[in-house]
């Protein structure tokens, strides 16, 4: 079983925020350990082409700053998982917005 979560935080933020969890999206097509005639594997690796996260999740910042989290200067993206997973490019898009100095939710 293969999972992927994807976590985001803005401007260093000290926790990480959860964005998203897949689960057995990634898998193997077939079945895994299935032979075929002459003890070939039939089992081959899964295809998930332009997979998207989404859009973060609308959370604000309870413990200080009561701001939006999705709204930032510099965002770090982790990913997680388990299972073998290839992942050739990833893109990830922003809108540039103009906001009070102290917008809060």
């Amino acid at each position: 079983m293969h999972t992927l979560t994807v976590q985001y935080r803005p401007d260093n933020y000290p926790d990480w925020i959860d964005w998203r969890t897949f689960q057995q999206r990634f898998d193997l097509i077939g079945q895994a350990g299935a032979l075929e005639q002459g003890a070939v594997p039939s089992a081959r690796a899964g295809f998930a082409p332009r997979t998207s996260f989404g859009k973060p999740p609308n959370d604000c910042d309870g413990n200080t700053t009561k701001r939006n989290l999705r709204r930032g200067y510099k965002f770090q993206v982790r990913l997680a998982g388990t299972g073998h997973l290839v992942l050739d490019q990833m893109r990830l898009h922003a809108q540039k917005l103009t906001e009070r100095s102290r917008a809060t939710c």
